[in-house]
């Protein structure tokens, strides 16, 4: 349950966004653009999704044929870190919440790469009931396909807070 629980964690961070910053010139980057809010939009929803602890229709956020990564480990498509993690996982969930977010997006055309940094606590389920708090980050790589920004790669890794 530990390593499910850990390997769940290190996915939810696609959707931390509070803040921007971009230091690539010539590029629509700037806060406020219609494709970073568009951009922005896409990792909130997935970020409220995990919060609520449900993650039915995120789907529609991640291309089809989306690479999910975690510490170093291929997880599949998005629909196979869905089934296999992310929707068992939440059941045993009580409490799943974000805090000290920040997001760095990066503008390159039709490509978004997003880097973040947050904290997280999970409380478990049950009689056993426990906390977890994690230090994470990630990388979303984010593309503009039939005018829709869509996640098409995530890699996150997590640690215990400092």
């Amino acid at each position: 349950m530990k390593i499910a629980i850990l390997s769940l964690i290190l996915i939810l961070t696609t959707g931390l966004v509070f803040g921007q910053h971009s230091n690539h010139k010539n590029h629509e980057n700037m806060s406020g653009s219609p494709d970073t809010e568009a951009v922005k939009e896409v990792l909130i929803s997935y970020k409220n999704a995990l919060e609520s602890l449900d993650v039915s229709g995120t789907q529609k956020l991640f291309a089809e044929n989306a690479a999910i990564f975690e510490n170093g480990k291929y997880e599949g498509t998005y629909q196979d870190y869905l089934d296999h993690h992310i929707e068992p996982e939440l059941g045993h969930f009580k409490e799943f919440t974000f805090s000290d977010y920040n997001v760095t997006i990066r503008m390159e055309g039709d490509i978004a790469v997003a880097y973040e940094t947050y904290n997280y606590k999970i409380v478990t389920a049950g009689d056993e009931s426990r906390t977890i708090e994690r230090q994470g980050v990630a990388t979303s790589v984010l593309k503009k396909i039939n005018d829709n920004w869509k996640i098409i790669q995530n890699h996150g890794s997590s640690r215990a807070i400092q």
